[in-house]
């Protein structure tokens, strides 16, 4: 079965709940998007508040989670993310620690406004900057984000 890199940003950074989804999935560690900055475009009813997204911006950069991954998790992620109705899928230029790029495949809102995220929301995707190893000085600007009371 083919494999892909995939990049995340939001809350499929978060190991345990990306490796329910996607239990073939290897992560391979932090890795950045140059030009882009994160956003929360989409209201999500779930999660009470907005949900992550990335927006061109040229003197800025998201990091994520590399993950490689197998046609079956990109179905399942397609279903997640609501593909096409709510993100669609992209091919970005990543840069992980060893300085090396990579085309990656991320999903980008099909943005309706602009929503603070829920508390519980932006815990989850903090979790997974941790858990990856992301940049403090990242997961403190995510930590900074408002959110919903």
């Amino acid at each position: 079965m083919a494999r892909s890199l995939y990049f995340a940003y939001g809350s499929n950074m978060h190991l345990r709940m990306f490796r329910r989804r996607c239990p073939g999935a290897t992560a391979l560690g932090p890795a950045r998007l140059r030009g882009y900055r994160v956003e929360f475009t989409r209201y999500d009813r779930t999660r009470k508040g907005g949900v992550a997204d990335i927006v061109p911006e040229p003197d800025a950069e998201v990091w994520g989670a590399l993950y490689e991954i197998d046609d079956a998790c990109f179905v399942t992620l397609d279903r997640y993310e609501n593909v096409p109705r709510a993100y669609r899928r992209e091919l970005v230029r990543v840069i992980d620690d060893a300085a090396a790029e990579h085309e990656a495949f991320t999903y980008i809102a099909n943005q309706t406004g602009h929503f603070a995220p829920s508390r519980q929301y932006l815990g989850i995707i903090v979790q997974g900057a941790r858990d990856h190893g992301l940049p403090e000085e990242y997961v403190q600007a995510l930590e900074g984000t408002k959110t919903l009371a």
